[in-house]
């Protein structure tokens, strides 16, 4: 009878047998929805192949766009860039392809899909500007650019896992493959930076991710563990009152984001690989770390106060100490590299007080999309600097207004957001971080004081620290401007203009799902009324010429 029914069902309806629909549309866990004997057989094949199976073709569809974009790099290279970016949107036309078919061909939740398309944008911007920048090195870039291209893949796939399997099996081959990157440009003279990179960032992400894997297996056992889907595990009840224990799930984490005792290997390594690899580093791979304490939150019951004190502790002491140090180089890429410790002490910070509200996730996620695309193009920016000066001493520069003009069109709007001014998500993110925390504050929480504190200082240096790098292209440290011999790719403008049209274009998509107060959408009021008046200006600007009176070669007036 088994056997002749199962001619009759299709796959799906063999699934609905065994974990039913809930309400959003999302499997239940098999402790709430048993199969019946008769069809315990397909439930299990249910829970392990069906949803994987998908999201496996995808990445085979992937990897394989991804590796014939880069091998024809050097001899099509408009072909190239096609495939390329069709890998990187790839995930998101077929995400758009089952809603409309109103069916899941692969899943993911709202924790995922801000962190897919973060990696979608900054992807297609690093991949695409670091072909001009290593032709210019290398000349023939073809395994060059599959390193890189199979880097930015593997973050776009870890952030669409939907288990601890495959979670920690792409987690590992991103740690390796990044040593790769470090040694990408300048080879075993970075050995030792490679080297403290493995020793610090690896091996302590390592451990709290294995932590995590333990506590998870003793509660439900390894295969349950490995294999079952983050959706079904969050209706597991798995308790970490332990102190020790919940320090190890974070440490390893922390150390990922620079946090001070770990942050040696953090400047070291952002400023001594090739800047488009920094822009990984700093705009992509230190948000895993992030979507893995949140991951984590919503999967283990953490000691709170142990959570709390950790992630507010370090992050406050890593925002005071990264600011003074960022204000205080005299490289400009040393100095983003500290900037970018900032900027992970406030995001440590600022997951730390979720134990006091959940709504502030929704900040987080805004201050992660912030960051990841604001490092991306100061990064690749940092690398447009490399090239046409061969310097990145900023009191050696000064000049790059006056000869490389575009590149300062492209980097304004993206210093504007840096410095937190409006009309750009820079302004958005702290206008309202600041207001949370006065929120907060106002409670009678004395947490929030110290969050507070934190914030303001990091916003006072942030204006220091950008003043210096808009000097690069403004200032007068440079009597004689050098005149470049090396003329950028149009691509490199291309992206570099992008990402700084998105600084002032993200907020609005922010604006239409926020749920604010009168104080929220005051900020975002006066953000549409400072880009009224940006694009209002630029319309009515008008390039005034003026003409020298033409010479004889003796010097008399014509």
């Amino acid at each position: 009878m088994f056997a002749t029914c199962i001619s009759f069902h299709t796959y799906r309806e063999r699934l609905d047998q065994c974990y039913p629909l809930g309400v959003n549309n999302t499997r239940h866990s098999v402790n709430l929805y048993r199969c019946n004997d008769s069809h315990e057989g397909w439930c299990k094949i249910a829970e392990i192949i069906y949803d994987p199976v998908y999201r496996y073709i995808l990445w085979i569809l992937l990897i394989v766009l991804v590796s014939s974009g880069a091998l024809v790099v050097d001899t099509m290279r408009r072909l190239s860039r096609v495939l390329r970016i069709i890998a990187y949107v790839l995930v998101w036309l077929v995400i758009v392809a089952g809603y409309l078919l109103n069916t899941w061909i692969i899943y993911i939740d709202s924790l995922q899909g801000l962190f897919l398309i973060l990696c979608s944008i900054a992807g297609i911007a690093i991949s695409l500007y670091s072909e001009g920048y290593l032709r210019v090195l290398f000349g023939k870039i073809q395994h060059l650019q599959l390193i890189i291209d199979m880097t930015l893949l593997l973050i776009l796939m870890l952030f669409t896992a939907r288990n601890l399997l495959e979670f920690t099996v792409l987690w590992i081959s991103i740690e390796l493959v990044a040593f790769l990157l470090i040694l990408l440009e300048r080879g075993l003279e970075n050995w030792s930076v490679g080297l403290k990179y493995l020793v610090v960032c690896v091996t302590a992400g390592d451990i709290s991710l294995f932590s995590w894997i333990a506590i998870t297996a003793t509660t439900i056992g390894i295969n349950k563990a490995l294999l079952t889907d983050f959706q079904i595990l969050m209706n597991s009840t798995i308790n970490v009152t332990n102190p020790v224990l919940t320090f190890l799930v974070l440490v390893g984490f922390l150390a990922k984001l620079g946090q001070i005792p770990f942050h040696i290997w953090l400047v070291d390594t952002y400023s001594e690989a090739p800047s488009p690899i920094t822009a990984i580093f700093s705009g992509l791979m230190s948000k895993m770390s992030i979507y893995a304490i949140l991951r984590v939150l919503s999967l283990l019951d953490l000691n709170n106060m142990v959570y709390l004190i950790t992630l507010l502790a370090l992050g406050f002491i890593t925002t005071i100490y990264a600011s003074i140090m960022a204000s205080a180089q005299t490289d400009v890429k040393k100095m983003i590299a500290y900037s970018s410790m900032t900027h992970y002490g406030v995001m440590t910070m600022l997951l730390g007080l979720l134990v006091f509200d959940e709504r502030i996730t929704g900040l987080v996620y805004l201050y992660v999309f912030y960051h990841g695309l604001l490092k991306t193009h100061v990064f690749l920016n940092i690398a447009s600097i490399e090239l046409l000066t061969n310097t990145r001493d900023i009191y050696r520069l000064g000049y790059l207004a006056k000869v490389a003009r575009r590149l300062y069109d492209k980097i304004l709007y993206t210093i504007l957001s840096l410095m937190g001014l409006p009309p750009t998500i820079g302004f958005i993110a702290k206008a309202l971080v600041i207001y949370i925390a006065l929120i907060l504050a106002s409670q009678g929480i004395p947490y929030a004081f110290v969050f507070l504190v934190g914030v303001i200082i990091s916003s006072i240096f942030s204006i220091v620290y950008s003043v210096k790098y808009l000097g690069v292209y403004v200032g007068t440290y440079a009597n004689i401007p050098f005149r470049p011999s090396i003329m950028l790719d149009s691509t490199q403008y291309v992206m570099e203009y992008t990402l700084s049209l998105l600084m002032i274009i993200i907020p609005l998509p922010f604006l239409l799902i926020i749920q604010g107060d009168a104080i929220t959408y005051m900020i975002y009021g006066f953000y549409i009324v400072t880009i009224i008046a940006v694009l209002a200006a630029k319309m009515f600007h008008k390039k005034i010429v003026i003409y020298e009176t033409p010479t004889w070669v003796g010097g008399v007036e014509t």
